[in-house]
């Protein structure tokens, strides 16, 4: 007998011991290796992904173009100036 062929499984607060099949055990040991290769897979992807992030990140801090900063004067839109006007003459009456 092989230990490896007896599994727990939680049906009471101790736990019940019971003999696996033999066709079972190869199955379970085949999914078990394709979780693996699939878990690894996915970390994969996402170092990748983190990678291409970070780069992207990196790339869009030194164009700095299209980055807003606050505090810096511009000329009104004419829409803004015809605002201004209108609240200053309506102060004015």
């Amino acid at each position: 007998m092989n230990i490896n062929d007896f599994v727990i499984l939680p049906g009471s607060k101790t736990g019940t011991s019971v003999r696996l099949k033999p066709k079972t055990v190869r199955k379970l040991q085949l999914e078990k290796v394709q979780l693996e290769t699939e878990n690894e897979e996915m970390e994969k992807r996402l170092r990748q992904l983190k990678s291409n992030m970070r780069r992207e990140k990196e790339e869009r801090k030194a164009s700095s173009a299209y980055h807003w900063k606050s505090g810096q004067a511009r000329p009104m839109t004419t829409q803004a100036q015809v605002l201004s006007q209108r609240r200053d003459n309506n102060n004015k009456v």
